[in-house]
């Protein structure tokens, strides 16, 4: 067993339950195929792995068969999946995506199951906002914080009110419920933190400013038309192309829809649906993060009548596509649409080398500036006797990096390039690469893909974060990879901000979410995270942060 533990293999959970005793814990994988279980040999398992999905869709059809036997302990487990040579024993665990909403079907389907011990295993307990965290408490049953209505009285309300002592209530929960196990344990450099700001070229400022007036138009003509769903549309369509503008320049003024009015590109796809609160399964409610990554219930697939399906329900869809069919044609389970079978799916239209398609005459401020900041390091890389760096470009958007790596080709700055579209086992070549090159010391990698990355990114030392997310735990997740257990190198983190567009309103919304994650852990604005926070809000260059990593009991 103890090559599970092994600093150079992927770190696993571990148990004294499994080291004394492997030969008597018996699990069992309820999911697909391996439903089909009666339950008194359900009874005879010690561990059951399954996912939200599963649950999810069990619940709804009234075939939940997990909520007639009463656990010992329940976990929820926002990780991947877990091995079962590193599970405690008794219990239930749920292998997936976290629970947010408790209008969910999956929340509901949960919250059915009877246990006797309730856990929640996450390093982001507040994402979005505290409905986050008082929904976990729902969960976990904190006797009469349970109830919604009382945890935002007690803890909600007074946050809002920006008082002093706003947190209060927050911390006392906090500390009656959590065991943190943060990143100090690992006694790592801490890592520095460097936030860009640039300014648009003059003609970039003029076509920015083209565009926001050309959106803000539409929009008026749709609230004039009195179609405030599409004045909705047009002011996320307007978010997204002046994000994508940020980074690719005029090139995000092409404009990319699919028919049905979505971007065509799966990752603008994606954020369209992110500003839109839409970014979930239709079918079990799951957080959509990635685009196209098979197998994967945070990756989701988009089938033509826009609705977005999760790796796990895809194939469920897929199967009852082809009971359905009738004479080439079949009918959506969902919404039910006719349409040709194989027209379903909306494939990704980027081929895996795109990049040699891109032509740029004139490459964005931003990318330049990324330029400078890879050749200068390299440079400084030809006088380190020691030892040199290799670095890791994050951005969410695919032809983003597609662009990058045009102007570093031009440029003869070799680097290695993954994303959602490339095969599970062709991404893993090309980290194992990069992690063994003595001349490649560049990845461009898509955060999607990044944030549930292997733990060979610990290889690089610099990390270039290329736009800000809505999401700081996004980012979060994908430094995390680098910084980790193994990585022995001081760690340098560097995102670029344009400055006076809507990249700072985007960062304004980070910084909030933030305090307010940090709130109730003494790590507020008041208190320990003031550097990042009134650093950037005063647009200060540098700044130090202190990552965090929460786990809950």
């Amino acid at each position: 067993m103890a090559r599970h533990y092994s600093l150079q293999d992927n770190p696993r959970r571990c148990t004294f339950v499994i080291h004394l005793l492997p030969e008597t814990v018996v699990v069992h994988r309820y999911h697909g195929s391996d439903k089909a279980i009666d339950l008194s040999d359900l009874l005879r398992k010690d561990i059951v792995l399954t996912t939200y999905a599963t649950i999810a869709t069990d619940f709804c059809r009234g075939q939940a068969i997990l909520s007639h036997v009463a656990w010992y302990r329940l976990v929820l487990d926002e990780g991947n999946y877990i091995s079962p040579s590193s599970l405690l024993r008794y219990m239930l665990i749920f292998v997936a995506h976290y629970i947010r909403n408790p209008s969910r079907k999956q929340y509901r389907a949960i919250q059915s199951i009877p246990a006797h011990i309730r856990w929640c295993l996450t390093g982001t307990p507040i994402q979005n906002s505290l409905e986050d965290l008082g929904a976990l408490v729902k969960f976990l049953r904190v006797p009469v914080l349970e109830d919604l209505v009382v945890f935002r009285r007690s803890i909600s309300t007074p946050i809002l009110t920006n008082t002093n002592g706003r947190f209060a209530n927050m911390s006392t929960l906090l500390q009656a419920i959590c065991l943190r196990r943060t990143k100090a344990l690992l006694n790592q450099p801490e890592p520095i933190t460097m936030t860009t700001l640039l300014q648009l070229s003059p003609k970039e400022h003029i076509q920015y400013h083209d565009y926001a007036e050309g959106c803000r138009h539409a929009i008026d003509l749709a609230v004039s038309g009195h179609s405030i769903q599409k004045a909705n549309q047009h002011v996320i369509q307007a978010i997204l192309g002046m994000r994508l503008f940020c980074n690719d320049g005029e090139k995000a003024l092409i404009n990319r829809k699919h028919a049905r009015g979505l971007p065509i590109e799966p990752e603008e796809a994606l954020s369209f649906l992110q500003t839109s609160s839409d970014a979930k399964c239709i079918n079990c409610d799951c957080d959509i993060v990635a685009m196209y990554q098979r197998d994967d219930q945070s990756s989701g697939t988009l089938i033509v009548c826009q609705h977005l399906l999760c790796g796990v329900c895809l194939v469920e869809f897929e199967t009852d596509l082809d009971e359905n069919l009738e004479d080439g044609r079949s009918r959506c389970p969902i919404c039910g649409l006719r349409a040709d079978i194989h027209s379903f799916l909306v494939n990704p239209s980027s081929a895996e080398n795109d990049s040699d398609k891109i032509k740029v005459t004139e490459y964005p401020t931003k990318l330049l500036s990324l330029l400078d900041n890879v050749r200068n390091q390299s440079i400084r890389d030809k006088w380190q006797v020691s030892f040199s760096t290799n670095c890791i470009i994050f951005s969410f958007w695919k032809t983003t990096l597609d662009i990058t790596a045009s102007l570093f080709d031009k440029y003869s700055i070799s680097c290695f390039r993954i994303h959602g579209t490339l095969s599970a086992s062709k991404r893993s070549r090309i980290l194992t690469d990069f992690e063994e090159s003595s001349t490649t010391r560049v990845l461009l990698i898509t955060l999607g893909t990044g944030a549930v990355g292997s733990n060979k990114l610990k290889a690089a030392n610099i990390i270039h974060i290329v736009e800000p997310q809505w999401n700081p735990s996004v980012e979060n997740q994908a430094i995390g990879r680098v910084i980790r257990l193994g990585q022995e190198r001081a760690v340098t983190i560097i995102r670029y901000i344009m400055k006076d567009t809507i990249e700072e309103a985007v960062q304004s919304r980070q910084l909030r979410k933030l305090q307010l994650a940090r709130g109730g852990f003494g790590l507020s604005k008041e208190v320990q995270g003031s550097d990042r926070v009134s650093a950037i809000m005063s647009q200060e260059s540098t700044t130090r942060d202190a990552r965090y990593n929460v786990r809950y009991k």
